[in-house]
């Protein structure tokens, strides 16, 4: 096997080996430095209090300036030191914390330059409307997408480098702790290198495709489940289009709820039906891959909508003079494109780390579908970082997103125990019971399957728990939201009544 190093820093060789271009260069990068953090700082100061300059424009630059400065401080400050130390050492903790930044940093600024020149083509192209189209509000979110994208694309990539391995050799060909230089001396970790390298020595295979287990040997009633609860999911999206009374924000949450639950259903039942009446129960890699992005994709965009519509049944309950105002279509739009943008975002980046799992010969997934935990627990190489993403991923964005629903039913249990009806109050949790029922069901089974480290016990138990969420709750919550909900039943007796009046 390889001689793994458990790295606790790094050599920087720097610029240059030759003593006295050291002493130049500390002198030139020193004051290159200080003029870039004066520079940047005097500049950020001007912006704050010029009166002149409370523009856009200004308001963006000054973000550039700060960000400038955050960059130059990530890298330079070492650099200086390395330059004049004996020992050019950087812990690996501080080369992680360096990667990071750094990454991040880039991304940022280069998203600032976009919404700048985004900013000139407003001013310049549409002048009257500058104003009004570029308010403090607008900016402030214009401005808030490349700190959240940078980071978060910045924390997937220094993921990828927490992965690398390395075989002896500390000695970083840079000044600073850059990607390129840490795979190029990296013996395993990366998926060319670490394929390249000692895929002889652990017996790696090229997987073309796997071997679904499944559930049961018994296909009729799978099949009969999946065509009851399809039919029931396109009626469901249907309805609450054809229904002017269904036409309110919780609704339209509804109508996206349902649709990502057929996305969810559709993309792992046909292919275990086929599985079910077929002779070879496989999947191509591919295939596998694509399901898994799916899934992930629309899991995070489910409990962002439950979450989405917390949120609504706050507004409804505790600001009902403003809902109409506060939830207007706009605004529904926005709240509704998180989710999906959010969880697909997520999904790429889950999968991408998928495809860093290695196997050596076993291609029998114990599952009826492409699961994570599944393919962990087979996989014998590149399942370090795989399991940590999976279950930090995981518990960061199922707490936040429940954490949003727990605060917003607080609030909404204050609002209905001040509500001088009891007929009031009894109104008002019957509003709230439909979504509490599915938040319950939904996150329960989630906690319970990817919380947990894959082992055979909870591969096979988290099989079970799979049918569940994505055979079962996809068929309740329609049914969850229609017989516990007056207007969608309403809206079901008048749509079956206008098609037996029209034959």
């Amino acid at each position: 096997m390889l001689n793994f190093t458990d790295v606790t820093e790094f050599i920087l060789l720097g610029l240059t080996s030759r003593q006295e271009w050291q002493v130049l260069f500390f002198i030139i990068f020193l004051v290159v430095y200080i003029v870039t953090v004066v520079g940047n700082i005097g500049m950020i100061a001007l912006i704050k209090v010029s009166p002149q300059l409370n523009s856009p424009m200004y308001f963006f630059l000054s973000h550039l300036s700060f960000v400038d400065v955050w960059f130059s401080s990530n890298v330079t400050p070492k650099m200086l030191e390395n330059l004049l130390s004996e020992t050019k050492t950087i812990s690996y903790a501080g080369c992680l914390v360096q990667c990071f930044f750094f990454i991040a940093l880039v991304h940022v600024e280069v998203f600032i330059l976009a919404v700048m020149a985004f900013d000139r083509y407003m001013a310049i192209g549409k002048p009257l409307l500058y104003s009004s189209k570029m308010s403090r509000a607008v900016c402030v979110r214009l401005i808030s997408f490349p700190y959240i994208y940078g980071f978060l694309t910045s924390l997937a990539a220094t993921l990828w480098t927490y992965g690398l391995s390395f075989c002896g050799n500390i000695e970083i060909n840079h000044f600073y702790c850059a990607d390129p230089p840490l795979i190029k001396m990296a013996c395993a970790g990366t998926s060319v290198k670490e394929y390249t390298m000692i895929k002889k020595m652990l017996n790696f295979t090229d997987v073309t495709e796997f071997i679904l287990l499944g559930l049961t040997n018994r296909p009729e009633l799978q099949l009969l489940f999946f065509v009851v609860f399809l039919l029931v999911y396109i009626g469901m999206i249907l309805l609450i289009r054809i229904s002017p009374q269904l036409h309110s924000p919780l609704y339209f949450f509804l109508s996206h709820l349902s649709f990502a639950d057929v996305w969810f259903s559709s993309n792992v039942t046909p292919k275990m039906l086929e599985n079910l009446v077929a002779g070879i129960k496989t999947i191509s890699y591919p295939g596998c891959r694509v399901q898994c992005f799916f899934f992930i994709a629309f899991v995070h965009v489910e409990v962002f909508i439950l979450a989405v519509m917390a949120f609504d049944r706050y507004m409804a309950i505790g600001n009902p003079l403003l809902y109409s105002r506060r939830m207007s279509r706009t605004i529904c739009i926005r709240l509704i494109s998180f989710p999906y943008m959010y969880g697909f975002f997520i999904s790429l980046i889950s999968t991408l780390w998928t495809h860093g799992l290695y196997f050596c010969g076993n291609i029998e997934i114990n599952h009826f579908y492409c699961a994570d935990p599944a393919l962990i627990k087979m996989a014998c190489a590149g399942t370090f970082v795989k399991e940590y993403t999976m279950r930090t991923l995981a518990g960061l964005n199922f707490s936040y997103s429940l954490l949003v629903i727990i605060v917003s039913y607080v609030f909404i249990l204050i609002a209905i125990l001040r509500m001088p009806s009891a007929e009031g109050r009894k109104k008002a949790f019957s509003t709230c019971g439909s979504h509490l029922t599915a938040v319950t069901i939904f996150y329960g089974t989630l906690f319970f399957m990817y919380l947990r480290s894959p082992t055979e016990e909870s591969v096979e138990q988290g099989k079970m728990v799979a049918v569940f969420y994505t055979t079962v709750i996809p068929m309740l919550n329609p049914m969850i939201y229609s017989l516990r909900n007056k207007d969608v039943k309403e809206a079901m007796s008048k749509a079956v009544s206008r098609t037996f009046l029209i034959k």
